[in-house]
């Protein structure tokens, strides 16, 4: 590796850093660039020469977050996979949950994107055996939106209860909805 790659990543890096505390500090809607770039100490070009926007810092943020989060390993089940799931949401409340909380559009809809491959297909033979009229664009908008709220009750008012216990909760009732019919 060149000086010049190491010095383009450590900014990279720092100003990526920057971004990430002021998650833990606001909502993503009001940073500005110039608060990235105070905190950082570059220079306006000098940020716009890693990133095009803060949309492009977020978009960065979410690949890596979700990379991480939705890797799967082969032998967990499907309790475990959602406990992780869960487990790294609690881990990382402050900017990951921020984003969740403050309804941020970008992150939502990337994390349903991810949802809709990793999760939805984990209960989606039961549900749709089990409604075989409904479509299933809506058993899955079902599945990951009861995900989502599910996630977020937890990490507001649920914390009394385990990862563990609030999966259990979650599949419980994707099973009773499909043992309902």
């Amino acid at each position: 590796m060149t000086t010049q790659d190491r010095r383009i990543t450590k900014t990279r890096k720092a100003i990526y850093a920057a971004f990430l505390q002021l998650l833990n500090q606001k909502d993503y809607e009001s940073i500005t660039v110039q608060e990235i770039i105070d905190l950082d100490d570059v220079g306006r070009s000098t940020f716009y020469s890693h990133y095009e926007s803060k949309e492009l810092l977020l978009d960065e943020l979410c690949q890596q977050l979700f990379h991480h989060l939705f890797e799967r390993e082969e032998h967990l089940t499907t309790e475990d996979y959602l406990a992780h799931i869960f487990l790294h949401f609690q881990k990382n409340q402050d900017h990951v949950t921020s984003l969740l909380f403050s309804k941020n559009d970008y992150f939502l809809r990337q994390l349903h994107k991810e949802l809709e491959r990793q999760v939805y297909p984990m209960v989606a033979d039961d549900l749709q055996e089990a409604y075989p009229t409904i479509p299933a664009s809506y058993l899955q908008h079902f599945v990951v939106t009861n995900f989502i709220e599910t996630l977020t009750w937890w990490l507001k008012k649920g914390q009394t209860y385990t990862e563990d216990q609030v999966v259990r909760f979650y599949l419980e009732v994707m099973e009773m909805t499909s043992k309902q019919k």
